[in-house]
């Protein structure tokens, strides 16, 4: 999609505004263009534009909360220390006690020269990941982290301990430019929230040191507002249990805890037909949403999530507006049936000119759906 064509469609979708100022402001974004090639989104756009990109996030069951969505403008910041200290203040905001509150840091948009480098981009995948450090054929911590592990520890990166919850510093890049590894969780260790796993039945569960961290910090997707791509503007929402308990823990390339889950729970382990990977699995998110619960740390359950997405697609239909969705990303991964989302169908389009993007670690084509994903900015 040509920019200007991208940004009337974000302009068209604000529900501000009379047609003649639409016109008036279009007439200026393209004069803008002409003369450099892209244009500066307002304030009012930019705060219009990052809910909009939620509320078209195809594999998001959470993005009925789009309108909660707290937009920070850092497109000014310049320096790696201002990145850290902004994202800081974005943990801080955003944990509030445990009371999560839905944020995005939106930092400098992409240059519209070719091979020019990003104002601002962040190397981790989140801003809170755990490190995986390699032992032998096994991984101490995330499998998921190993590649982005050793770039840390290339860099100079020092960790305290190397153990299987470690997290992992920040790499920031500055117009190319790439920082030392800041490892800020030991440096700012209050900015660390982490929840401790026990089960409400069991306290052998507890025994295993099972932990995740309180918020979901997306750090590497590119933010498109209008056709505008803003390559570094982290965000979070919160927690929905499937993602700890039946993914990221429960994965057999990631943390792998089901046989271990299952000896606490006294299950026996080997025969598939029992299906103690199933018993072990709903045991081990009862753990996740009990713990939360306790901590006091806000969390979804893919129930009551899947009923409020399922009103989110009821009144965006009645509003006229089609429902773009990735079915296999919002059907929960337990339980599936027994959503409201399993028995739906989605438009499966993704929509280009305002979204969130997957991008490669180096600067990609400028415009989205080039490449063979429609989930990836074009390469």
């Amino acid at each position: 999609m040509e920019l200007s064509e991208a940004a009337k469609a974000l302009l068209h979708a604000m529900p501000e505004g009379t047609e003649s100022a639409r016109t008036t402001r279009l007439e200026a974004i393209h004069a803008e263009i002409a003369d450099t090639g892209t244009y500066t989104h307002t304030s009012e756009e930019l705060n219009f534009g990052a809910r909009l990109a939620w509320r078209n996030s195809n594999r998001c069951i959470g993005r009925h909360l789009y309108r909660t969505l707290h937009v920070f403008d850092a497109r000014a910041v310049r320096t790696a220390a201002e990145v850290t200290a902004r994202l800081e203040s974005h943990i801080e905001f955003a944990f509030h006690g445990g009371d999560i509150r839905s944020a995005i840091t939106v930092f400098a948009p992409r240059p519209p020269q070719p091979g020019q480098a990003d104002p601002v981009r962040l190397r981790n995948h989140q801003l809170v990941r755990y490190a995986g450090f390699p032992e032998g054929s096994a991984t101490v911590g995330d499998p998921h982290s190993r590649a982005f592990t050793a770039q840390c520890l290339a860099a100079g990166w020092v960790p305290a301990e190397q153990g299987p919850f470690t997290p992992l510093p920040w790499i920031v890049a500055v117009d190319g430019v790439e920082h030392t590894p800041d490892d800020v969780f030991a440096r700012r260790p209050d900015l660390l929230h982490e929840v401790d796993l026990e089960h409400p039945e069991c306290p052998a569960v507890a025994g295993l040191g099972l932990k995740w961290y309180a918020v979901p910090f997306l750090a590497d997707m590119a933010l498109v507002v209008g056709g505008i791509v803003y390559p570094c503007a982290p965000f979070n929402g919160y927690y929905m249990g499937t993602e700890i308990g039946a993914r990221n823990l429960a994965d057999r390339d990631r943390y792998d805890a089901l046989p271990r889950v299952a000896e606490a729970l006294g299950i026996a382990v080997g025969d598939e037909r029992t299906l103690w990977r199933d018993r072990a699995v709903v045991e081990l998110n009862r753990a996740v949403l009990h713990s939360f619960d306790r901590a006091g740390v806000r969390i979804g359950d893919h129930h009551r999530l899947a009923a409020s997405f399922d009103g989110f697609c009821a009144a965006e239909e009645a509003a006229g507006r089609r429902v773009t969705g990735d079915w296999a990303w919002l059907a929960p991964p337990i339980s599936g049936a027994l959503s409201p989302v399993f028995h739906r169908t989605f438009d499966p389009e993704v929509v280009e000119h305002t979204n969130f993007f997957y991008q490669t670690p180096t600067a990609p084509a400028p415009t989205p759906g080039g490449g063979k994903c429609p989930y990836h900015l074009g390469a």
